[in-house]
């Protein structure tokens, strides 16, 4: 009937409307709005998300690897599925390995970030972190973030290694033999050190935080401490952080963040994520947010930041300096292998020791648990000289093979091999770097994607040799009885490997300068913050862990509560929120 014409378009209307709130809600997670979002778990991320949480504001953190249990970790790492993030071949581990054309990065996935397999070191580093050029004249480092460093050690439970080994009785005489015999000392480390296996109360927080088992000295630290003994952000930050209310989103990998203006409530960015280890279906998940923080480890910041300006346009105004300063920690990654099965490198936590091997050399021992080989095995090969030709480096290697045919399968083949492996990490201070962009290359399977360029100034330049690290490496394989060894990918491609990358979005006044401002807000863009590895100014020579965590205590201590921004409207149109 006619009359009921305009009933029946007012119906039709609701209906779809009902119907695209329905579809939307189904496929883009609904439009909620939060005050934080920040995208990543890692050490950035989780002081991001606590001390937010602690200033009344509604945090939600998106994590784009998957949440584990200390019982979900692989007793062997392989179980590569288990063990390394490969969501092609459908691995959903907590170690991941980029290829860059002239690096080899090592770094981490999961909600916890690269804690939930870095080797637990927490060590502050020497001056020259704080006096290097790209940014000493911008402020006083040093004392800005001195009470910034107590934090994080307390946050962190930060202990020193109290049991010495094999390994490190070796390496303290090499350190006396190159006239460093005081550098050698035991290692600070986030492990709790209670009665071995006997769970205990909250040690921490006065009982705020979970219940926690003493170290075992097992060796699995960098597997995956399934034990409960290594002081993860999920058994600190984060876990007090969500226990204040941040929400935590697993398996959500952030495609895109797009600019929101005008909007009546104050929210600033729409952030498109989809779900990380989805087969097929990849629909897009969007959430608003008044602020972002940014922290998803110097490989998955610049990917998106790249993407954001240069693909998507979405953040097109992000500073041209993107990529610069690029930063490896003057890292190489070396080793031996004892020739005698019944010897046991593989006790005590990941790293036990360190010591200086000259005025910029830091060098460590690394192991990994009896039973864990999978890495040495893929990474492994005779230790030789450096080449700049690939066909000299390869008749050396063949030819280091075939002097010492044994040794060889003494150290791929036979049983037990992480056993028998200390790996020897080799950190310096020196200022090299490199410049990353978006490019296409082998290693990228010529589709878009993160390459590497060289520093034009060759003093500068990153190489895949240290010569210290080899004599040191040599020392303490005729020390050990045991056959040095180097990677295959710095040996045969003179590719460096990098279990700590950084750089990558310069601290600088204004956006000719740098990426972010002396706060690690980013130039153009009020209320992205980015607060990870991608921040740091030089190669601190020593693990960096302490040093991300303390400089994202900094950047959210600048940030003020969220009940003062409601009283405080100069305050409140900085931040909109």
């Amino acid at each position: 009937m006619p009359y009921l014409s305009p009933f029946r378009e007012v119906l039709s209307m609701t209906i779809g409307l009902c119907a695209l709130g329905v579809l939307r809600g189904k496929f883009c997670d609904s439009m909620e709005t939060f005050d934080f979002v920040i995208i990543g778990s890692g050490f950035g991320g989780s002081v991001s998300a606590l001390r937010l949480a602690e200033k009344n504001y509604r945090v939600l953190v998106l994590e784009r690897g998957k949440r584990f249990r200390d019982q979900d970790f692989p007793a062997t790492n392989w179980l590569f599925w288990k063990y390394l993030w490969l969501p092609a071949l459908r691995c959903f581990g907590i170690l991941q390995i980029t290829f860059l054309n002239g690096v080899l990065v090592l770094h981490g996935s999961g909600v916890g970030g690269g804690s939930l397999g870095y080797a637990n070191v927490l060590i502050e580093p020497s001056d020259e972190l704080f006096s290097a050029p790209a940014w000493r004249d911008l402020a006083d480092w040093k004392n800005i973030l001195r009470p910034h460093y107590a934090t994080a050690k307390k946050m962190l439970g930060v202990a020193t290694n109290p049991r010495l080994w094999i390994a490190d009785h070796a390496l303290q005489e090499i350190a006396r033999e190159l006239g460093n015999g005081d550098s050698f000392r035991a290692t600070d480390v986030g492990v709790f050190f209670g009665e071995p296996a006997q769970t205990v109360p909250d040690p921490y927080f006065d009982g705020d935080g979970p219940v926690r088992a003493g170290c075992i000295h097992c060796g699995g630290c960098m597997t995956g401490c399934r034990h409960n003994a290594k002081n993860t952000l999920v058994k600190n930050y984060l876990y007090l952080a969500e226990k204040r209310g941040a929400e935590i989103r697993a398996e959500a990998k952030v495609r895109e963040i797009v600019p929101l203006a005008n909007q009546r409530d104050g929210t600033r960015y729409e952030i498109v994520s989809e779900k990380s280890t989805a087969w097929l279906d990849k629909s897009p998940r969007r959430v608003r947010a008044r602020n972002v923080v940014l922290a998803a480890g110097v490989i998955g910041t610049l990917e998106l930041l790249f993407h954001c300006r240069d693909v998507a346009r979405t953040l097109p105004n992000l500073s041209r300096k993107l990529g610069e300063r690029v930063r490896t920690n003057s890292e190489e990654l070396l080793g031996a292998t004892h020739r005698d099965a019944k010897v046991d490198f593989s006790q005590g936590v990941a790293i036990t020791s360190i010591f200086s091997a000259d005025a910029v050399t830091r060098v460590e021992p690394v192991r990994y648990r009896d039973g864990s080989s999978l890495m040495l095995f893929l990474m492994g090969a005779p230790l030789i000289e450096a080449s700049s030709n690939l066909f000299i480096r390869a008749l050396k290697l063949f030819a280091e093979i075939a002097r010492h045919p044994l040794d060889f399968l003494n150290s791929k083949f036979l049983g037990r091999l992480a056993r028998r492996t200390t790996i020897l990490l080799v950190m310096q201070t020196r200022d090299t770097l490199m410049r990353v962009r978006l490019g296409r290359n082998f290693w990228t399977l010529f589709r878009r994607g993160l390459v590497s360029e060289r520093a034009a100034d060759a003093a500068r330049a990153i190489d895949a040799q240290l010569d210290i690290g080899h004599r040191v490496t040599r020392a303490f394989a005729q020390k050990t009885n045991s056959i040095p060894a180097g990677t295959i990918n710095e040996g045969l491609l003179n590719i460096p490997t990098t279990a700590h990358i950084l750089g990558g979005a310069p601290i600088g006044r204004d956006a000719d300068d740098g990426v972010v401002d002396l706060e690690f807000q980013v130039h153009n863009y009020p209320g992205l913050y980015i607060v990870d590895g991608s921040i740091m100014p030089a190669n601190p020579g020593v693990n960096p862990s302490l040093t991300i965590t303390a400089l994202a205590e900094y950047a959210i201590e600048n940030i003020p509560p969220k009940k003062i921004l409601n009283q405080d409207s100069k305050s409140a149109n900085k931040l909109s929120c």
